[in-house]
């Protein structure tokens, strides 16, 4: 039996149903868990590994948003053509999407891992020699992994667009198992710490990658690659994802930047608030989960009743979408705080940081809720293509805001790390609203892609 979100009794689209919903949320679930015990194995190498690692790969979070042009280029375009019937166009734009990737994060990877003890040193200046030395030794390792990396979430981003979310978590749930089962040969048996962290993320990347381009074509239900038109460009397709893509990758790339800021901030507020940011972080990964997996249906779903032309079901699909992610982001905010001071020790084993930790836990309930309103509108407003106006409000909301509140909140009101906490609550409150303006308007829903 075949159980779909309706509205009245009405089935709008496929991607809301519970065939689709299930695997995304299991996806999201497996890879954080999966993410939470990779963390774990860190935090074992040494004191300072969790915070040396979390920050190098804040680096890569910097660069991996910048290919994020194509990943949401790629999945919007797929996406309106898979409502509209097009399979050929859908066709074209993945496998040019390919392209596209290998060769310009192949590029990027190798400027990284020859810049990376510059970087390493810009991004943290007070730390001591022996913490910037396993961010680096991580980071040139890590940066190996960067095509398949942007590779995999390019093609996971392609089946969700066509409602196949079963695939994506297959890949995902492979990728997680090779990765958690090399991490512990690599640091627990092999003892090659920080090296062998990212020679985790090497492998299993890898597996990742291949796993669905292997699996998309094969698929031949809504269109055909063809391998060889990979190696063949072709410049307009090119061009309709990176005009959909670059102002995703602006804002990609400048709100990464923008919470590398942030995290060097706590850095410099000293190796105790180092750690509790990074616990906190850590923990605010699993308690986000609802968030992704809005961002997910909202895109895939709002996306194919836009190229069906259904602009009355998409406003139906959409409402439904946000007040089921703020329910669900409130209660497991709610039940992290309640578990606050047991999840924390997992991750440190200083006392002082653990009951620093939990005390300021709440504050995720602040931050998550305007999160997940974010998640929920963001990805349907791009999937009708108003990319800049997204843009813009992020762009704003992380610079002119965020970052100037968390050195007042932090340094100037001595709030230490709470501080930074609160001013990404402040910022995420005002893109929620101003998301959500946007979003009840109609202009946003008939323009061209």
């Amino acid at each position: 039996m075949k159980i779909t979100f309706k509205h009245r009794g009405e089935v709008l689209d496929e991607s809301l149903s519970l065939r689709f919903m299930l695997p995304v949320i299991a996806e999201n679930v497996f890879t954080i868990g999966i993410g939470l015990v990779f963390s774990r194995l860190i935090s074992t190498i040494s004191g300072t590994a969790l915070a040396a690692i979390g920050l190098a790969n804040n680096a890569m979070a910097v660069m991996y948003a910048l290919f994020s042009m194509v990943i949401t280029g790629t999945a919007v375009l797929v996406a309106r053509h898979i409502g509209a019937g097009d399979g050929l166009q859908a066709a074209g734009t993945i496998e040019q999407s390919v392209l596209l990737t290998l060769v310009t994060t192949a590029v990027a990877s190798a400027v990284c891992i020859v810049s990376a003890s510059g970087l390493m040193q810009l991004l943290m200046p007070a730390a001591d020699e022996a913490m910037r030395g396993e961010a680096v030794r991580y980071f040139r390792v890590l940066m190996l992994s960067f095509p398949f990396y942007v590779l995999h979430s390019v093609l996971s981003g392609v089946c969700r667009s066509m409602g196949d979310s079963r695939t994506a978590l297959l890949a995902a749930v492979a990728m997680n198992l090779v990765q958690i089962g090399t991490a512990w040969l690599f640091i627990r048996g092999f003892r090659w710490e920080a090296v062998g962290a990212g020679l985790a993320y090497v492998v299993c990347r890898i597996a990742g990658a291949g796993f669905l381009f292997a699996a998309l074509v094969r698929d031949h239900r809504f269109f055909a690659i063809r391998v060889r038109n990979i190696l063949r460009p072709q410049a307009a397709v090119c061009g309709r994802i990176l005009r959909l893509g670059i102002p995703c990758g602006i804002e990609s790339i400048f709100m990464q930047m923008g919470y590398t800021l942030a995290n060097t901030m706590a850095l410099a507020l000293g190796t105790f608030h180092g750690n509790v940011f990074q616990v906190l972080t850590t923990l605010g990964t699993f308690a986000t989960i609802p968030q992704t997996i809005c961002s997910n249906i909202a895109l895939s779903a709002v996306g194919h009743l836009l190229g069906a032309g259904k602009y009355t079901d998409v406003r139906k699909a959409g409402g439904g979408i946000w007040w089921g992610g703020i329910l669900s982001q409130t209660a497991l905010s709610v039940l992290v705080v309640l578990l606050a001071a047991p999840m924390a020790a997992i991750y440190s084993a200083d006392a002082a940081v653990v009951e620093h930790s939990a005390a300021i836990m709440w504050v995720l309930v602040f931050v998550n809720v305007a999160g997940i309103s974010i998640n929920a509108i963001d990805p349907q407003l791009r999937a009708g293509g108003d990319v800049r106006y997204v843009m813009f409000v992020t762009l704003s909301a992380v610079w002119l805001v965020r970052l100037p509140l968390s050195w007042l909140f932090s340094f100037y009101w001595d709030m230490g790390v709470l501080g930074i906490f609160l001013a990404n609550g402040v910022s995420l409150w005002l893109r929620a609203a101003l998301g959500l303006a946007r979003w009840f308007g109609k202009k946003w829903m008939y323009k061209k892609v």
